[in-house]
C-alpha cells in the first residue's frame, strides 16, 4: 500500500471563522496516526510524497506520523525499501547493500528531529556538495541547492 503524506489541510479560500464538518476536523487530524495503525495492524506500506506542494513537507509529515505513534524504524522502512518494493523497485533501491543504487543522506541527528540537519547528499554513490552549511532534514529546497 502506498500512503500520501500529503496529509489534508484547511483550504486556503474558506474563511478563518468557518465552520467545518466534524468529519472533515477528524479526518486532519487523524491522518498523521494512520501510518501507526497500518504498522500495529501488520500491513505493508510506503510513503508518497505525491500531492505535495512543498517538498520540505515529506520528511517533516514522516515526523508527524512518529509523533502520532509510527515506530521510527517503520517509518525508516516506509520512506525507503518498503517504498522500492512496493514501487517494484526493492532489487535495485532501497537498502545499503552491494550493487544497490546509492541514493543517501547523511544527518546529524535524528531524521525526524526538526533540529536535524542533512551534512551528505550521495547521488548513485557520488557525493553532491550543498550549495549553504548544512540544509535542515526535510527541508531541502527541492530543485537545485546541491552540485555534483
Amino acid at each position: 500500500m502506498i500512503y500520501s503524506l500529503n496529509y489534508p489541510q484547511r483550504p486556503r479560500a474558506l474563511a478563518p471563522d468557518a465552520d467545518e464538518p466534524l468529519h472533515v476536523l477528524r479526518t486532519r487530524a487523524d491522518a498523521p496516526k494512520v501510518p501507526g495503525e497500518l504498522t500495529r495492524a501488520g500491513v505493508s506500506f510506503g510513503f508518497s510524497s505525491a500531492g505535495l506542494a512543498d517538498p520540505k513537507d515529506f520528511v517533516k509529515n514522516a515526523a508527524k506520523a512518529v509523533k502520532a505513534g509510527l515506530a521510527e524504524d517503520a517509518a525508516v522502512r516506509a520512506l525507503t525499501i518498503d517504498a522500492a518494493t512496493i514501487a517494484g523497485a526493492g532489487e535495485r533501491l532501497g537498502s545499503i547493500e552491494k550493487g544497490k543504487v546509492a541514493n543517501l543522506i547523511v544527518t546529524d541527528g535524528n531524521l525526524f528531529d526538526e533540529k536535524t540537519k542533512v551534512t551528505r547528499v550521495f547521488v548513485e554513490g557520488r557525493p553532491v556538495t550543498l550549495d549553504a552549511a548544512a540544509v535542515p532534514a526535510g527541508r531541502g529546497r527541492g530543485r537545485g541547492g546541491m552540485r555534483r
